[in-house]
């Protein structure tokens, strides 16, 4: 049973490689770009400029990392050292903050990558769903081998 899933895994990650090569292949819509906008700035616009603001301080970089990282301690040291009763609890929530963390820190990369670059925001948003698809077959994958 296993085995004709990960041949059906196998056989959409190829369907997919078609579709990207087609898609590569055809016409150039990536370069197709709007009509300048009428409406003025939104209040979404300014919360976005505040979060990019922010994104580009090193504190607030390492000041996240700082709750990250004394969190993760945290529960690893109730893991370890706690009742029985929270060891299971408290491993679990380490397992899924640091694979969350894991998965956030890469698709964000992408996308930061991707405008860096010059990308347009749409595209760098595709992008990184690609990279999360891409994330999402190989838990599946791992879960069906498991």
């Amino acid at each position: 049973m296993a085995t004709a899933y990960l041949a059906s895994t196998a056989l959409m990650g190829v369907l997919v490689m078609a579709v990207v090569a087609w898609m590569v292949r055809g016409r150039g819509w990536y370069q197709y770009s709007p009509g300048a906008s009428t409406s003025s700035r939104s209040p979404a616009f300014d919360r976005e400029s505040r979060f990019t603001e922010m994104a580009d301080q090193p504190m607030v970089w390492v000041a996240a990392f700082a709750v990250l990282v004394v969190g993760l301690l945290v529960g690893v040291v109730a893991s370890i050292s706690g009742p029985v009763e929270t060891q299971a609890t408290a491993g679990l929530a380490v397992a899924v903050v640091g694979g969350a963390g894991l998965c956030g820190y890469l698709l964000f990369g992408v996308y930061l990558s991707a405008t860096r670059r010059g990308h347009p925001r749409s595209l760098a948003v595709a992008e990184s769903a690609t990279v999360a698809g891409v994330l999402f077959l190989i838990a599946i994958g791992f879960q069906l081998v498991a």
